[in-house]
């Protein structure tokens, strides 16, 4: 569902300032860093309490073809809560994607995001799509949608030295509200093997966290999307943009499934399946990532 009487349409051009930056929409300070040089790439980050920390030092290659907005929702990094946990969905954060474009003074943007941020930023797509030069979904989360991924990886490697705890911590995470910050980054650190192909590489992910995960955004987050899901499926019709998916094979939390179906549904779109990745195919296997969305990005 789309809010867009929420939006004040007004122009503020500003220089892409490399570093970063603070700006006030709807009572929230939201940041957001910019690294890089070339057109500009919008990086929506994770809308459930992680920083774009993760991003920001792992996605540093697409810095040398791009200008890179690294972009934190409400709630999230150094940007501000709202005074409700109502105003923490993905649809409301969908809205805080477009007061972005507003700050930057930008007519369109070329827009990357991973798992929950690849939902607002598909969902952006689809509440904006005259906003939206090019979009890239990596490992998305679809919302109405279901399948039995989780379920199927889940009896495959619940016995599994590694992965068998890994989906303990997980199980937590989904069945408890952590009650702390650093209650929430252990477990979470703990599940991180369950998103790999190649489990090994689950210390870069984990290197690279930044500050603890919040808490409060990772509940408020879960409730109201769990309470008013986005309709994703229902509007990939209204996604004009070139888009370009990618999907760890292996991944067992964010499906090739919900990619498939996000193909289907959006006009002038691309699904790359990436063989022997999990749920951060840049990091496990990143010669089959980034030249792909580089050349994607940057064709007319």
């Amino acid at each position: 569902m789309c809010s867009l009487s929420s939006i004040t349409v007004r122009m503020v051009v500003l220089p892409l300032l490399l570093g970063d930056h603070e700006f006030e929409a709807e009572g929230i300070a939201f940041a957001y860093s910019v690294s890089g040089s070339g057109p500009p790439l919008v990086v929506q980050s994770v809308g459930w309490g992680m920083s774009s920390t993760l991003y920001r030092q792992t996605l540093r290659p697409l810095e040398a073809d791009f200008t890179v907005v690294y972009f934190e929702p409400r709630g999230n990094g150094r940007s501000s809560r709202p005074v409700s946990e109502k105003e923490m969905s993905t649809t409301v954060q969908v809205n805080d994607l477009e007061h972005l474009r507003l700050h930057l003074g930008l007519l369109s943007m070329a827009v990357l995001g991973h798992s929950s941020g690849g939902a607002i930023a598909l969902g952006y797509a689809e509440c904006f799509p005259a906003h939206v030069s090019k979009l890239v979904l990596v490992d998305h989360s679809l919302q109405d949608f279901n399948t039995d991924n989780f379920q199927h990886f889940a009896t495959i490697r619940k016995n599994h030295p590694i992965y068998g705890p890994a989906l303990q911590a997980l199980m937590t995470l989904m069945i408890k509200f952590p009650e702390t910050d650093e209650e929430l980054s252990k477990e979470l650190i703990q599940a991180l093997p369950y998103y790999f192909a190649d489990t090994s590489k689950t210390h870069i992910v984990m290197e690279n966290l930044g500050p603890p995960v919040s808490a409060w955004a990772f509940n408020a987050h879960r409730i109201y999307d769990e309470e008013s899901p986005f309709s994703h499926v229902a509007g990939l019709h209204l996604v004009t943009a070139d888009t370009l998916i990618l999907c760890g094979r292996e991944d067992g939390i964010c499906s090739v499934a919900a990619a498939e179906r996000t193909e289907k549904g959006v006009k002038r779109c691309r699904l790359v399946v990436v063989e022997g990745a999990g749920h951060f195919p840049w990091i496990e296997k990143p010669n089959n990532f980034f030249p792909v969305v580089v050349k994607f990005l940057k064709a007319e």
